[in-house]
């Protein structure tokens, strides 16, 4: 009897609640040894990683994410990433950051340096606070842009939204915020990117379509390799 027959058998005599709680020890195990075991079978060098994947996995990525589902690695990026160090070439975080304390944001930038290798490049998407907030002060119609997903009745429930997100947003970030955090870690190229354009090949084109009207995109480049290298590729400049 395989484990999807198993579940349905036990969903129809437990209730599908109570089947789903008791299994999940199991397959929590089940998705720690499959990322142990995918963590041991890769390169040491030339990673590609998309952290906070969600629901939109990159094909050739190393996807992470603490949920089961479209991860390859399951894992809670705020106590570190299970990378070596210098092992990486490229680091994808896409609305990731603004989940995640000050402090725990600090950690994951800090990590992101560890892991890249020299020339290696981070890009980082989140909700442009300053657009937000500048939206507020002049009366701008962004905050009640149709393109959000939920609608507002006043400006400031915009912000509101931006900034909490029904508790799951805990820190957000403007350029020069995000731009001194990247600096205090070690970086010392740092570019604000505009959508789909980026410093390294890999990550151009890269960005959810659904987010650049809301979207800050900064990158920096780890110091060595190519940091020099200041032209971006990919998208459509014009």
């Amino acid at each position: 009897m395989n484990w999807r027959r198993a579940r349905r058998i036990g969903s129809s005599l437990l209730g599908r609640r109570l089947a789903v709680r008791l299994s999940e020890p199991f397959y929590c195990w089940r998705a720690q040894r499959q990322t142990v075991r995918r963590l041991q079978s890769l390169p040491q060098r030339g990673l590609l990683v998309n952290l906070g994947c969600g629901y939109r996995p990159l094909a050739g990525w190393v996807n992470v994410d603490a949920a089961r589902g479209f991860a390859d690695v399951v894992c809670d990026v705020r106590v570190g990433l299970p990378f070596r160090e210098a092992s990486c070439r490229a680091i994808l975080s896409e609305h990731l950051i603004e989940h995640l304390t000050r402090e725990e944001g600090i950690r994951l930038v800090n990590e992101c340096y560890r892991v890249l290798e020299p020339g290696g490049v981070l890009r980082i998407s989140t909700p442009d606070a300053e657009k937000f907030l500048r939206a507020y002060a002049t009366d701008d119609p962004f905050l009640f842009s149709p393109a959000f997903p939920e609608p507002i009745e006043t400006p400031l429930d915009r912000i509101n939204l931006m900034m909490r997100a029904h508790g799951h947003h805990l820190w957000a970030y403007d350029e020069a915020s995000l731009g001194r955090l990247l600096q205090q870690a070690g970086f010392e190229q740092i570019v604000r990117q505009a959508y789909d354009l980026s410093l390294s090949a890999d990550l151009a084109g890269t960005d959810h379509p659904d987010r650049e009207f809301e979207s800050l995109y900064l990158e920096a480049r780890k110091s060595g390799g190519r940091e020099n290298l200041a032209h971006s590729v990919g998208g459509d400049p014009s």
